[in-house]
Order: C-alpha cells, then sequence, then structure tokens
C-alpha cells in the first residue's frame, strides 16, 4: 500500500531540487508533506499523510538535520506512543478538510514509522526516519468536491495528490502554509439503491421461471386446440350435423 501511496514522490524531490536552486534552502534540506486523498466507490476517503519528524520537533524544521532510525528504534513503547501523539497532533492543527467548501476535522491517524528514502517499513540501517499517518472517514452525503486548508502556523509545504477510483490524478498540486488546494471533482459517492431494487432472491427466480414456461405451455396449447378445430370443421361429412 506505500508504495502505491508515494509512487509519485519523484515528484516531491523535484520540488525540493527547485528550492535549492532558487536559493531557499539555507542550511539542511527543507522538508515537505506529502497527502494522497483516495476516495473509494463506496462511499469512504482515505488519507495517506508522509510526516518528516522534524516537522514537529522543531518549530524551523531547517534546523535540524534528517532524522535516523536510531531516534525512533530506541525509544521505549512509551516514548513512540507520545511521539505518535506529537504527530496526530501538528496533523491536525495543521491540516483540515473541506466538502463543498465547508471544513471538518482531520480523522484521528494511525501512525508507523517508514524509511523516508523509499517510503518501506523501517529498517536498522534507515538513513532518515519519516511517519505515515492514516487517517480514514466518510464523505458527507452529496459531497460534491474535497479541499485541503493547510494552516498559516504549518511549517513546511504540502504535496497532494487525488486517487479516485484506484485512478491517480496527474496533476499534483503544491500548498503552502495559509492556502487551500483547488477544489478536487468527486465522482465516486455510492448511492444506495432503493429498497425494491434488490435482486431477486433464488425463490422469487424459480416462481417467476415456472410461470414464464406455464404461460408459453398456455399459449401454444391454445394455438394447437385452435387448429385441431379448425381443421376438424373442414373435413367433417355433411351428415355429421345430425349425429
Amino acid at each position: 500500500m506505500m508504495h502505491r501511496f508515494f509512487r509519485r514522490r519523484v515528484l516531491g524531490a523535484a520540488f525540493l531540487a527547485l528550492l535549492a536552486v532558487a536559493g531557499v534552502v539555507h542550511a539542511h534540506v527543507v522538508p515537505n508533506m506529502t497527502v494522497e486523498a483516495e476516495f473509494n466507490s463506496a462511499g469512504g476517503y482515505t488519507l495517506r499523510i508522509n510526516v518528516d519528524p522534524r516537522t514537529f520537533l522543531a518549530a524551523d524544521p531547517t534546523s535540524l538535520p534528517p532524522v535516523p532510525a536510531s531516534w525512533y528504534l530506541e525509544q521505549t513503547p512509551e516514548q513512540v506512543a507520545a511521539t505518535h501523539e506529537k504527530a496526530q497532533q501538528y496533523l491536525t492543527s495543521s491540516l483540515g478538510v473541506l466538502f463543498d467548501g465547508k471544513k471538518a476535522a482531520l480523522p484521528a491517524c494511525k501512525v508507523q514509522a517508514i524509511d523516508g528514502a523509499d517510503n518501506t517499513p523501517l529498517k536498522a540501517d534507515t538513513q532518515e526516519v519519516h511517519l505515515l499517518a492514516t487517517a480514514s472517514g466518510e464523505l458527507p452525503a452529496d459531497a460534491a468536491t474535497f479541499q485541503i486548508d493547510f494552516a498559516k502556523e504549518a511549517n513546511t509545504s504540502l504535496i497532494l495528490l487525488h486517487t479516485q477510483a484506484g485512478k491517480t490524478e496527474l496533476r499534483p498540486q503544491v500548498i503552502f502554509p495559509g492556502e487551500t488546494s483547488r477544489p478536487f471533482q468527486l465522482h465516486v459517492i455510492a448511492t444506495a439503491p432503493p429498497a425494491d431494487s434488490s435482486p431477486p432472491r433464488a425463490n422469487e427466480v424459480y416462481v417467476i421461471v415456472i410461470l414464464a414456461v406455464a404461460c408459453i405451455l398456455g399459449f401454444i396449447g391454445s394455438r394447437l386446440l385452435n387448429r385441431f378445430r379448425h381443421h376438424h370443421r373442414a373435413h367433417r361429412k355433411p351428415g355429421d350435423s345430425q349425429l
């Protein structure tokens, strides 16, 4: 699943390279956040968010070097839970979701550590650790558009990808703090079928078939009977009517 989410991560690398050429990067490489918003035909959505820990470890993420795997691997279970909670708090304060322009809170996330280089599960020799936060929810009824609201207090940039019915949009967006993404048109919301439109059950199908066969046999029998009577009348002898 992670390789599907970040199959376009090269876009993030290209963006950072552009910043470096422009002279924006003065210290360490500027971390960014990558979000894929996926919408399914059942009316649900999932946000997969790649978070660089530096975004919530320092007010200025560029003041820190990339975070090594040892920082995470050497934490106790209690410390890991605290790290995940810090990531959740940062995302809750930085990201909002909008449906038809109406803002909703970011759902609670499930967080796991990943390799920042290739977004695979964290390994002992991982050079840079990132966190993958996954949030899922249900689309509001009749929602037509989706947007991300990126808070002014966010201390990084955001690359947004949309996936709908298994197809990824070819136009990723780069969003800066204080900006809102352009509306994304939703086309996958499932509508519940009417109560009387459910497919017939097996016994109902059986009855329908029997009735259809009976009607066909009755029609054929009627036609044969009419032909027999017509043939009989045409060939009876003159004195038969007196019998």
